[in-house]
């Protein structure tokens, strides 16, 4: 009986995330392509938008605050991750503690901009995008990590690129 549950519940979670996907209108759709055509990681992108974008028709701040959102949470996870890999980092522990200070900086970068979206001060979200490429820049990736074939990291820091470009680009669109 347990079992028919669980997979009632991932039924039902599986058809909500199929419907908001399908609640995108091919104008909305036009325009998330636009953006993330932008980015170096279109499907990455996209993705962000299809499991986080809960309206119809949404204006750029709606767009915007999918991205500022999922950035904060993004940068806090990577932040505790870095974390528990800092536990066993051995010999690559340098490397590790520069990317530990590099996302504290994007951490907090990120949390500023929702603020400062919260408050409708959108120019100030692009004055702080510098601030979080500053930051990846500094987490270095050419050092191995224990557990892993390729350095987690360089998948991390693509990633933060790619929301730091769609703040951009929506920043920008909402600015001007």
């Amino acid at each position: 009986m347990k079992m028919y549950r669980i997979l009632l519940v991932l039924l039902v979670i599986t058809l909500a995330y199929s419907f908001a996907e399908a609640l995108l209108d091919n104008n909305t759709q036009q325009r998330v392509d636009a953006i993330c055509k932008q980015t170096i990681d279109t499907k990455f992108c996209q993705g962000v938008f299809a499991k986080k974008l809960a309206t119809s028709s949404p204006s750029n701040k709606d767009l915007l605050n999918v991205t500022v959102t999922e950035a904060e949470t993004f940068s806090a996870k990577t932040y505790f991750f870095i974390s528990t890999l800092l536990r066993d980092a051995g010999d690559e522990r340098s490397g590790l503690q520069k990317c530990a200070e590099a996302y504290e900086i994007v951490n907090t970068a990120f949390t500023e901009v929702v603020s400062f979206f919260n408050q409708g001060l959108y120019g100030e979200i692009l004055k702080l995008t510098g601030k979080v490429s500053y930051g990846v820049g500094i987490c270095k990736t050419d050092f191995n990590v224990p557990g892993y074939h390729i350095n987690p990291m360089i998948e991390k820091n693509r990633e933060t690129k790619v929301l730091v470009a769609m703040e951009q680009i929506i920043g920008h669109m909402i600015s001007s």
